[in-house]
């Protein structure tokens, strides 16, 4: 099950259908700059049809396997709905293997069929210079609607864009509750207005501000993006000799919110043991953490029988 790389002058693409189809790296060849984070202590192994057990026991067989890089999530996004046999953390297709259907020096597309819904998605990458195009179609082969929720989850490198900013239009932002990693979260629960926000100490932070050094937190926070909301852009002041940026555009109508997830160093134990030093802005069509979120805020999407939605994003390094 080989790695496949993708490779101009400008940009070097790793990505591997069998493991849910998952980038698991994405180079800046002016700078040698990596984008994403990867668990060093994982390897890349191809994944099974056999999805395991729904519902939170799905969390542990999604941890054994995830090796950080830039996963999709779909049909759900996020934690699980209690009771439903279809329901896992993240979704299906980052545990399923992807049939490759074409390939050459500058794209690579692939497309599954998913196990529990009767849905399939299809996908190309494609480099071009210094930009990753990426586009999508998800389709209903079945017989009746069928619900969804949609994202991606890119895992960036803390230590690639430290000392950087997150450059992001947010309409508006909460710190959930409950705490993912109570020992280890350091913002209080409650709305605030992007990028400063509460501390449990009673300090303010600037959430846009990316740690120049791992210092031990991991905190969630989800936004509402605004109109510009679909522009994403991650400045790396220490990259090459005069820094670099990396730019992520996406619909924002299609994906209107996100979910900001920070883990630098956080926790001596189970699952990471110390090992995290990544941060995620995941764009998706549902606000929160949890299909049970999606349901109250009537974000759940469905696909009529024979139906397609189709989406587009594009990411490029840029000079700063």
């Amino acid at each position: 099950m080989p790695e496949i790389t993708l490779e101009s002058d400008a940009l070097r693409v790793v990505c591997t259908p069998a493991q849910g189809f998952s980038i698991s790296s994405l180079v800046d060849r002016v700078s040698g700059a990596e984008a994403l984070w990867r668990r060093e202590t994982h390897a890349v192994e191809p994944c099974s049809r056999a999805l395991g057990p729904a519902g939170e026991l799905s969390d542990m067989t999604f941890l054994d396997r995830f090796a950080g890089g830039w996963f999709e999530m779909f049909p759900e996004v996020g934690y699980t709905q209690p009771g439903d046999a279809a329901s896992l953390v993240h979704g299906e297709v980052v545990r399923l293997p992807w049939e490759l259907t074409d390939q050459g020096p500058l794209h690579v597309s692939a497309q599954v069929a998913l196990v529990r819904r009767p849905l399939t998605i299809e996908r190309t990458l494609s480099v071009s210079g210094a930009t990753l195009t990426v586009h999508e179609r998800i389709a209903n082969r079945g017989q009746v609607p069928v619900p969804y929720t949609w994202g991606h989850h890119p895992c960036f490198s803390r230590a690639t864009f430290a000392g950087g900013r997150i450059e992001l239009d947010v309409a508006a932002a909460e710190v959930p509750d409950p705490w993912f990693d109570p020992a280890n979260a350091v913002l209080a629960h409650g709305p605030f207005a992007w990028p400063q926000v509460s501390r449990r100490d009673g300090g303010t932070a600037d959430l846009a501000a990316l740690p120049p050094e791992r210092d031990g937190r991991a905190d969630h926070a989800c936004l509402t993006l605004g109109d510009r909301g679909g522009s994403l852009r991650l400045t790396a002041p220490r990259a090459g000799a005069d820094g670099r940026a990396l730019r992520v555009e996406f619909d924002v109508a299609q994906f209107p919110y996100a979910l900001l997830w920070q883990n630098f160093g956080a926790g001596a134990g189970f699952p990471f043991w110390g090992e995290g030093d990544t941060f995620a802005v995941e764009f998706s069509t549902m606000p929160g953490r949890a299909t049970p979120d999606a349901i109250a805020a009537g974000a759940v999407s469905a696909l009529a029988p024979g139906a397609s939605s189709q989406t587009t994003f594009t990411v490029a390094w840029e000079a700063l």
